[in-house]
């Protein structure tokens, strides 16, 4: 099988760089592969694409989220099988389907893995594996993107939160789910998910799985910035869902509008402002995962 690693340097803030090497050589001898670098911002996109049409038939991404998420957008057909050895600071997606965090132990899944076959997020040009979302969370990434490079991971999300909290501002929404259900509210923050995970370990929405053909979308409503603040800590549990001002909903088709000009986030990567349509290719990424049974053994 025709196998690419596609490794991104700077993820990690550098970690990848350094401990790559050493990662090479605990592939299995077998393990016949191309490396590719990538350079910079959009780089991973662009190699996939190459790979792909070169007939890679496996890439594996030795990185975090924003690698994973260039790499899915770069890919056209999205036949290829996709491995994953983290190395990012959030890694969320990797928590979600139960990758082993530790990229040692996550070299295993890429010989002794299955394969399975996850839904994938289109939000009108943009594919996204994780969650996408408008209000507050999309001011953070875009705050952590461009402002905070100190932090990484949920230290760098909580730091944007009290930066940006003194000043935001909860924004009217028009939201469309299935091209029936119509829901108007005045939203702190709206996460559409495919998967639970973002900000480094906060479970946004806890009833999100990745392969069930359905998004599962946490809004969170006119909430006060005390409430804000009390909450937050129970995102990473998942038991934010039971504040009074938090709603859930399912759907495979979403529309969101707002009179207000509102940034739009994938994976944490700001791809643009409202109107935003979404869209589910259910089961449409070859991805390798842990077998449970040979763990088990």
């Amino acid at each position: 099988m025709k196998t690419a690693f596609i490794i991104n340097p700077a993820a990690g803030r550098g970690k990848t760089k350094k401990i790559w090497p050493v990662l090479r050589n605990l592939l299995m001898p077998e393990i016949v592969f191309e490396e590719h670098y990538t350079t910079g911002h959009g780089h991973a996109s662009r190699l996939a694409g190459i790979l792909e049409g070169n007939g890679a038939e496996k890439i594996v991404i030795v990185g975090g989220d924003g690698t994973l998420h260039e790499v899915i957008n770069g890919l056209k057909k999205k036949e290829a099988i996709i491995g994953v050895i983290p190395t990012g600071t959030g890694n969320d997606f990797c928590r979600s389907i139960g990758i082993p965090a530790d990229p040692r132990s996550a070299i295993r899944t890429l010989s002794e893995g299955r394969i399975r076959k996850l839904d994938l997020g289109c939000v009108n040009d943009s594919f996204f594996i994780n969650v996408s979302g408008v209000g507050f969370d999309a001011q953070v990434a875009q705050e952590i993107n461009t402002g905070i490079r100190w932090l990484t991971g949920s230290p760098a999300y909580l730091a944007a939160v009290l930066k940006l909290i003194v000043t935001y501002r909860n924004i009217p929404l028009r939201v469309i789910l299935d091209n029936h259900t119509e829901i108007h509210l005045k939203s702190f923050l709206l996460a559409v998910g495919n998967a639970q995970f973002y900000g480094g370990g906060m479970r946004i929405v806890p009833s999100a799985v990745p392969d069930d053909g359905f998004f599962h979308v946490c809004a969170a409503g006119n909430v006060r910035k005390r409430d804000v603040l009390i909450t937050l800590p129970k995102v990473f549990s998942g038991k934010h869902i039971g504040h009074p001002l938090v709603r859930e909903y399912t759907a495979k088709e979403i529309e969101i509008t707002s009179e207000c000009r509102t940034a739009l986030h994938a994976d944490g990567e700001i791809i643009g402002h409202l109107p935003a349509k979404f869209s589910i290719l259910h089961r449409k990424l070859n991805l390798l995962v842990p077998d449970k049974q040979k763990t088990r053994a």
